[in-house]
């Protein structure tokens, strides 16, 4: 919450691993719960818009790729 409140309006870009991630979205909206994170690939990317404080939008942005 320090983090929306204190970069309010502003791209915020934040590495985590998937459990710690899950856990954050799953703050925001329950149905970000464990069924989800069974579905998380390693790497994975998402990108969470808000509105203030409230979760509006959720989108995967990794594409598996090869390196």
């Amino acid at each position: 919450m320090q983090v929306l409140e204190t970069h309010k309006g502003k791209n915020i870009v934040i590495g985590t691993h998937g459990n710690i991630m899950v856990l954050m979205m799953n703050y925001f909206d329950p149905t970000y719960g464990f069924e989800f994170w069974k579905t998380l690939e390693m790497p994975d990317i998402y990108k969470c818009s808000f509105n203030g404080n409230k979760l509006k939008e959720v989108l995967r942005v990794w594409r598996d790729r090869t390196f």
